[in-house]
């Protein structure tokens, strides 16, 4: 009877050492899976000609120069001086910074909303928001905002304008300040609140104030959106190796920073 009770009493303890292991492995594997799934998402610089810089509050330097490759998340700004330059925003979309333009990401596919804010601050921005794969709907809304207007797009090809910073791109100095669109359709309004003008492909909007002026395509711009036949998606897994990488090394800085401190 003694033997049965110590017998029993051992298997129970083992038995609650490998729930309690179970438990935290369990437990463990959770916040794993949950930091996974909440880590910002980021953009890549993916082609860059000229001087373009990035600011912003994680930046110490006013001008960040930018590199092939470089990373780029919620809050930081990228402006083009004599150069353009390309970025690729997750597996979202994949957009091009004329000369003399500057974009902020105001949020990049927020966990919740699954949605993606660019503020354009000036100058001119190419935007090609891709397809998801077959069968899968498009969920994910991006949207350019200005202070002439917002545009809201799910999966299509446009031109948001606004006045040049910094200098004049000689190029694009006939465009004026409105959205064209080259395929798909835009949702265009004057401000967040304002009524909504479906902008849809071969059109355009021009905003003076607070009206919006829809016509058939300039020809002209029609011809310098020929540019998103060079627009390439990164696909799916290399994104994810880059963001991992990015994430590995940002957290090798932060426990080199923090004994440094020590």
């Amino acid at each position: 009877m003694i033997f049965f009770l110590v017998f029993l009493a051992c298997k129970t303890g083992e038995f609650v050492y490998k729930s309690g292991m179970i438990r935290i492995l369990v437990s463990i594997f959770f916040l794993l899976f949950t930091a996974a799934l909440t880590a910002d998402e980021v953009g890549i610089i993916s082609f860059i000609q000229g001087k373009n810089y990035l600011s912003g509050p994680r930046f110490k330097k006013a001008k960040e120069p930018v590199k092939l490759g470089s990373i780029l998340k919620k809050g930081d700004t990228i402006t083009t001086e004599d150069g353009t330059c390309e970025i690729q925003l997750a597996t979202q979309a994949t957009i091009r910074l004329a000369k003399y333009s500057s974009v902020q990401i105001e949020d990049l596919l927020n966990p919740k909303s699954k949605s993606t804010t660019l503020k354009l601050v000036g100058g001119k921005l190419f935007v090609k928001a891709h397809k998801p794969a077959a069968g899968v709907p498009s969920q994910n809304q991006l949207s350019v905002v200005n202070p002439s207007f917002v545009a809201g797009v799910r999966c299509t090809e446009f031109l948001a304008a606004a006045p040049d910073t910094g200098g004049v791109d000689e190029d694009l100095s006939n465009v004026e300040t409105g959205v064209y669109v080259n395929e798909g359709t835009v949702a265009v309004s004057p401000d967040k609140k304002g009524k909504e003008t479906l902008v849809k492909e071969n059109e355009e909007v021009l905003v003076s104030g607070k009206e919006l002026k829809k016509q058939i395509l300039d020809e002209f711009v029609k011809e310098k959106m020929r540019i998103f036949e060079e627009f390439k998606a990164i696909k799916e897994e290399n994104y994810q190796r880059i963001k991992e990488q990015y994430e590995k090394n940002d957290q090798l800085m932060n426990d080199y920073k923090g004994r440094a401190d020590e």
